[in-house]
This record gives structure tokens, sequence and C-alpha cells, in this order.
């Protein structure tokens, strides 16, 4: 048994999907509200979470405090990647001619408003948020339904047809919404269209 496991046992340090979510909710909550304390809600519920956990306050403080600052690092360079823009932390995702507002739950395209469905909406603004990354059936499910979700590939497909029934010009050769044969999808910017900054 080492010192920590004295003040916070380890057993009883597993969140379950349920807590990670809402968490990670809060967290994106606060990123969007650009303020100077916008992470303190954030660091307020991991407090209160490893308090209910069985720690004592000053060894939850410095666990919430770590992982606050694990998760904003984390952010960070998920931002700094290459095809990813910053501009979707402030509510508004672009990619290409299509840009999708977070916080009003809106899709344009050019100056065309699109009607989405809140799981539709969900999952095109996931892809938004990793344009030119391939993501897997398993990471698509599992992000936007629920981490018990992942064998789930005809409903998955369902989806992605109403979407590129949506936001492509041709929807039986899309050029946003590209198929991975076997692995999954990936959203890019189509040739000929212009990236434009929000």
């Amino acid at each position: 048994m080492n010192e920590l496991d004295k003040f916070c046992p380890p057993p009883r340090l597993t969140a379950t999907p349920r807590q990670v979510e809402r968490v990670t909710q809060l967290f994106w909550a606060s990123a969007n509200a650009a303020s100077a304390d916008a992470l303190q809600n954030v660091t307020s519920q991991l407090l209160a979470f490893f308090r209910a956990q069985g720690c004592v306050f000053p060894v939850a403080e410095e666990l919430a405090q770590k992982v606050t600052g694990e998760l904003t690092a984390r952010v960070r360079e998920v931002l700094r990647r290459p095809g990813l823009g910053a501009s979707w932390i402030s509510g508004v995702i672009q990619v290409g001619d299509l840009k999708l507002d977070l916080q009003r739950h809106v899709l344009w395209r050019r100056d065309d408003e699109i009607h989405l469905s809140p799981k539709n909406f969900d999952l095109l603004a996931f892809m938004m948020k990793n344009a030119d990354v391939l993501l897997t059936h398993v990471k698509l499910l599992r992000s936007v339904w629920g981490l018990e979700y992942g064998g789930e590939l005809e409903y998955l497909r369902t989806y992605i047809r109403a979407l590129r029934k949506k936001i492509e010009k041709n929807p039986a050769n899309p050029d946003y919404i590209v198929s991975e044969p076997c692995i999954g999808y990936r959203i890019r910017i189509p040739a000929g269209v212009a990236a434009q900054s929000v």
C-alpha cells in the first residue's frame, strides 16, 4: 500500500461512463464560456467526485487539479493537430462550405440552412471536430451514442446515409463524408472548396 492509498482507496476511483460524460460535457461548456475561470466548474465537479469516492480533501483537491490540467493539455494538443481548426472551440465549426453552430444547433451549407435530427447533428459535429481524421466505426458509435455501443455497423450506416442526403450534392458520390472500406469514415474538405475561417 502506497501513501496515497491511505487517503484515497484505489478501487473506488473508477469513474462510471456517465460520470466521465458529465465531467466532459462540463469541460466543453466551460471551454466555450471563454472566461478566466472557465475551468473552475470542472475542477469543482472533479473535487466532489473524488470526495464521494472517499478521498480526504487535500488529496481530492490535488487529484482534481491534476486531472483538469491534463484535460486542458490534451485539448490544446488536439487543437494543434493538422486539419483541425481551433474555431470550433468558439462554438462554430467550418469545413469547406459547411458551417455548424454548436450552441444554436444549426447547420448551413453556404447560405442554406439545413435541418438535422439531434443525433445526426451530434454525429456531424463529432466528425467536423475531427476533420481529415479517419474515424473507425467503433470510435464513431462510442463517441456519439455511448460506450455500450460498438458493433451496430448498419445502424451507423443508416445515419451516415441520412447525413449524406442532407449535405452532399451527390450522395452516391460524396464529397464530404468519405468511406474507408471496413474501417470507418472521414470528413474532408472537397477539392475546389477553399477552407474558410470563422
